[in-house]
């Protein structure tokens, strides 16, 4: 079965709204996502596109503040350590295709409902993969192409309403670029063909192409 988003009145950029990840027992109470399927969203977040599966969502629109991780492993890392509040996002960047493959975020996902917190969920410019639906994920340009991701601080908010396809951040992202030189901490793979495909594949929205 899986885990499903709900919000209680969200407005768009008002603060933490209440982004509830339902509980096991709430999984079973009969209540229906509006769609099922992929979608793509676009926005100030995700200029080229992310993916989203529709059944996650019960409600359409939500805000929460950022918590920026630069990979899975240390986002599974402060979930063990307690450190993730209800209404966190984890923006979990670095995953993307430029770094050739996406840590698990499943793993994350089951760290949270054995926290027993409620209220979050996962952004990630990595594959979403067998997630449960808790999860945006193929944020394009990813953050070791310079996207918008990459510039995502904790405590931002950022808004997501499904109905419109939208994923916005409140903040100055070209400002931030503007300011600042950033050194991406892309991973590397050595010399030959590994490291020539992470070099050179496309957003994932492209096809993953040369």
């Amino acid at each position: 079965m899986q885990s499903r988003i709900e919000t209680q009145n969200a407005t768009p950029f008002a603060g933490a709204a209440a982004v509830v990840r339902a509980s096991h027992e709430a999984k079973t109470s009969g209540h229906e996502a509006k769609a099922s399927g992929f979608a793509i969203l676009h926005g100030s977040l995700a200029p080229a596109g992310c993916v989203i599966r529709l059944d996650g969502f019960s409600h359409e629109a939500f805000d929460g503040r950022a918590r920026v991780f630069e990979s899975a492993g240390e986002a599974l890392a402060a979930v063990h350590a307690g450190r993730i509040r209800d209404c966190d996002i984890l923006v979990i960047r670095h995953e993307g295709d430029m770094a050739y493959r996406a840590d698990d975020i499943g793993d994350i996902e089951a760290a949270l409902d054995d926290a027993g917190i409620e209220r979050v969920m996962i952004i990630t410019d990595g594959h979403i993969g067998t997630c449960s639906g808790s999860v945006i994920g193929q944020v394009a340009p990813s953050a070791s192409a310079r996207g918008p991701i990459a510039y995502v601080n904790d405590d931002d908010i950022i808004h997501i309403d499904v109905a419109e396809r939208r994923v916005d951040i409140l903040a100055d992202i070209e400002l931030r670029r503007a300011r600042k030189v950033l050194k991406p901490g892309q991973k590397t793979f050595g010399a030959g063909a590994l490291e020539k495909y992470a070099r050179m594949v496309t957003s994932v929205t492209r096809d993953g192409s040369f």
